[in-house]
């Protein structure tokens, strides 16, 4: 399922200002039925040191969020050993 696409973008806004943009993406594999259908948020600190929104591309964002999708899924292993 490598093939994630963009299903939604948008910006979040308060008093007038970009605080976030919200990406969703959604992948299906049709040889097992396995899907993903997901929202990432993009915040400020996500964004290359001083640039604003307004200042990124929207694909740069996009390749953020699937960044962000991909560190949040990876296996962490957990276990720790008995001393």
């Amino acid at each position: 399922m490598n093939d994630l696409q963009v299903n939604q973008f948008s910006y979040n806004f308060d008093n007038g200002a970009v605080t976030s943009a919200q990406v969703g993406l959604y992948g299906s594999d049709t040889t097992d039925g396995e899907y993903i259908n997901t929202s990432i948020r993009v915040k400020q600190s996500d964004l290359p040191e001083g640039k604003s929104f307004m200042e990124v591309a929207m694909s740069d964002m996009v390749t953020i969020a699937r960044k962000k999708l991909a560190a949040d899924t990876a296996f962490k292993d957990t276990t720790t050993q008995a001393q």
